[in-house]
């Protein structure tokens, strides 16, 4: 793929790609004679948000702790296992 890039950019170098020969295109001599109209200006409105007050420190912690759950006692672990 480059090297047909660099053979199509010798080929266009050595045949003057961009010839002085050339006229201009018709589009070019319609958009130079077009009218020119400034567009308005109109202020970009920016988005804010409502202001809201931080919850305090009360409430943040009273979300994260939690009460434990209550473990009934019971047997320990290593006593269900039977050892030889």
């Amino acid at each position: 793929m480059n090297l047909l890039l660099l053979l199509s950019a010798l080929l266009s170098a050595l045949t003057g790609g961009t010839s002085a020969m050339r006229t201009p295109a018709a589009a070019h001599a319609v958009a130079s004679a077009a009218a020119m109209v400034e567009a308005r200006a109109i202020p970009a409105r920016v988005a804010s948000r409502p202001p809201q007050a931080l919850p305090s420190l009360d409430v943040v912690a009273s979300g994260v702790v939690t009460a434990a759950p209550a473990v009934a006692p019971t047997e320990p672990l290593y006593a269900r296992r039977r050892r030889e």
